[in-house]
C-alpha cells in the first residue's frame, strides 16, 4: 500500500490527510479561511495520530484547483516544500474531481461568487468541458449537479493522491489552476 498525505486549501474548509501503513488520518480547519494559520498545526497533528513523519511517505497531494485562489497557493506551497525537504513526488488532485466521485454522470460545480460556478461535466469517471459558468447555464439542462463537499472529502482525496502515485502519475510543477484571473489581475487589466 502506498503512504501518502494529502492537503485541500481550494474550500473554506482546509483539510490534511494521510494513509500510513493502511491507516487512515485527517483534520480540518472549521470554516474560518484562515489556512496559513492553521495548516502546520493540523499536518502534525495527522503525523503525530500516525506516529509518523514527512520522509514516511511515497508521494505528496495537493489539490491545485479550481476553488480559493489563496486557499490554493497555500495548500500547493505546502505540499511543494514536503516534497522538496523528502525529495518525495508530488500529484495533483482537482477540487472538482473530488466532489464527482462515486456520483456517477453529472456536473461538479464549485461556487466562484456572483452567480457563477467553476464547474465541469462528468460522464462514465472521465471529465470534460471545465470552465467557468453561470449558475442559470450550469443549472439549465436538467443534469444532476452536485456542489456540496462530501463528508468524506478526506477520505476521497487520500484515496486519488493514492492511485495516482501508485501509477506514478506525479506532478512536481504541482502548479495552481485557476479557471479565471483573480480579482487583484481582473482590476489591474479593468475587468
Amino acid at each position: 500500500m502506498t503512504n501518502v498525505l494529502a492537503i485541500d486549501c481550494s474550500a473554506d474548509e482546509a483539510v490534511v490527510c494521510a494513509v500510513k501503513d493502511g491507516v487512515f488520518a485527517e483534520r480540518r480547519s472549521g470554516k474560518d479561511k484562515r489556512h496559513n494559520g492553521v495548516l502546520l498545526g493540523l499536518a502534525d497533528e495527522v503525523l503525530t495520530q500516525l506516529g509518523a513523519r514527512p520522509s514516511d511517505f511515497d508521494a505528496f497531494g495537493a489539490v491545485v484547483g479550481p476553488g480559493s485562489f489563496t486557499g490554493i497557493r497555500i495548500g500547493v506551497a505546502s505540499v511543494k516544500a514536503l516534497c522538496l525537504a523528502t525529495d518525495k513526488p508530488a500529484v495533483a488532485i482537482d477540487s472538482l474531481e473530488l466532489l464527482a466521485m462515486g456520483e456517477g454522470d453529472c456536473y461538479a460545480a464549485i461556487d466562484a461568487r456572483n452567480g457563477n460556478y467553476y464547474a465541469a461535466r462528468f460522464a462514465d469517471g472521465e471529465m470534460t468541458d471545465e470552465k467557468l459558468t453561470s449558475g442559470e447555464e450550469l443549472f439549465a439542462h436538467g443534469a444532476k449537479v452536485v456542489t456540496e463537499r462530501p463528508e468524506d472529502i478526506g477520505r476521497r482525496l487520500a484515496r486519488l493522491t493514492a492511485e495516482r502515485a501508485e501509477k506514478g502519475e506525479f506532478d512536481n510543477a504541482l502548479e495552481p489552476r485557476y479557471l479565471r484571473k483573480s480579482q487583484a489581475e481582473r482590476m489591474k487589466d479593468g475587468d
